[in-house]
C-alpha cells in the first residue's frame, strides 16, 4: 500500500492506493460477474423463500407450545375449540411449507437458464 501526504497545510489528509504488487491498483484486477437481473431476482426469491420457511417453522413450534399449554385449561369445551383451531392452523402452515419447498425447487431448476 502506498500513501502520499498532500501539502504541509493539509498534513492530516492522506491519499491511499492499494497495489497488487505491480504498478496497477488492485481494483483493476476485479472482474465483474455477469449476473443478469433475472438471475439476481431468482436468487433473491429463493432467499426470501428460505426465510419464510424458517419463520413458518417457528410458528409451528409456537403452536405446539400453545397446544401443550391448553392441557392446563379447565374448560373442556374451550380447550377443544382452541385445539381444533390450532390443529387447523398447523395443517395450513404445513401446506405452506410444502408450497414454499415446491416453489424453491422450481426456482432452483430455472436458475441455470437465467
Amino acid at each position: 500500500m502506498t500513501s502520499t501526504s498532500t501539502s504541509a497545510g493539509h498534513a492530516g489528509v492522506v491519499a491511499a492506493t492499494i497495489c497488487d504488487g505491480a504498478s496497477e491498483p488492485a481494483a483493476a484486477n476485479i472482474i465483474p460477474l455477469p449476473f443478469s437481473p433475472e438471475r439476481y431476482l431468482i436468487v433473491q426469491i429463493r432467499t426470501d423463500c428460505e426465510l419464510l420457511r424458517r419463520n413458518v417453522k417457528v410458528v409451528i413450534e409456537c403452536l405446539r407450545a400453545l397446544t401443550g399449554l391448553l392441557e392446563d385449561v379447565d374448560g373442556g369445551s374451550i380447550r377443544e375449540e382452541f385445539q381444533h383451531r390450532l390443529s387447523r392452523l398447523n395443517e395450513l402452515l404445513v401446506l405452506r411449507l410444502d408450497q414454499l419447498s415446491a416453489a424453491d425447487r422450481l426456482l432452483q431448476e430455472v436458475l441455470p437458464y437465467a
